[in-house]
């Protein structure tokens, strides 16, 4: 018998939306959550996320099958969102040498994307989770290529590699980096040459 809250439901899509926005905030306000405000993050529970929701903690298992799932996603949508803000510094930009520096510069400065990166990390071996993770990249990769070509035709620039590649190389960068200075490697994302990896002239 179906539930009154099923996912298919408007209940349930109103239900679904509630818990991911709390997740959001959860998360976005633990980016840094140390007692100095530099500490590693740390991670929300699914009693904090019911909590801060007004749900029942079942009701997560149910909408997203388990805490990992629902993590990612709100991690995305942070990003997402915060991706806007990159897409207006871009546009801003009156050459294609500032453009690159600009777009490398916002990426690394978004507060949601050290949050991406470690909910991309987490997918491990997961199947369902990799294949969510798949097709959140391939949303954000069809995003940007979107965003790059209006940037190319209104200011007659060009992409010699083109602009899908453009797209995926330049998100891989900025993931890697952040994934190496969290890790502790020396030399963080501000040695790479982030811009670089965008061919726009």
């Amino acid at each position: 018998m179906a539930t009154t809250d099923g996912s298919g439901t408007a209940r349930g899509a109103a239900t679904r939306a509630k818990i991911l926005a709390a997740t959001a905030g959860l998360l976005g306000a633990r980016e840094h959550d140390g007692a100095d405000g530099s500490g590693p993050p740390r991670t929300v529970t699914v009693s904090e996320i019911a909590r801060a929701a007004g749900v029942y903690p079942n009701q997560i298992t149910h909408h997203y099958g388990s805490k990992d799932r629902l993590v990612l996603d709100a991690a995305f949508a942070l990003f997402l969102r915060d991706t806007t803000r990159l897409q207006a510094a871009g546009r801003r930009a009156t050459s294609a040498e500032s453009f690159r520096q600009v777009l490398a510069r916002t990426a690394l400065a978004m507060p949601s994307t050290p949050l991406v990166v470690r909910a991309l990390a987490s997918a491990g071996e997961d199947d369902a989770q990799r294949e969510r993770v798949r097709l959140l990249l391939a949303v954000l990769f069809r995003q940007s290529e979107r965003y790059l070509e209006r940037i190319v035709a209104e200011h007659g620039w060009t992409s010699p590699s083109g602009v899908g590649r453009d797209a995926r190389t330049f998100w891989s960068a900025v993931f890697g980096a952040v994934l190496l200075a969290d890790a502790g490697v020396t030399g963080g994302p501000s040695d790479l040459d982030l811009a670089g990896t965008v061919s726009i002239r």
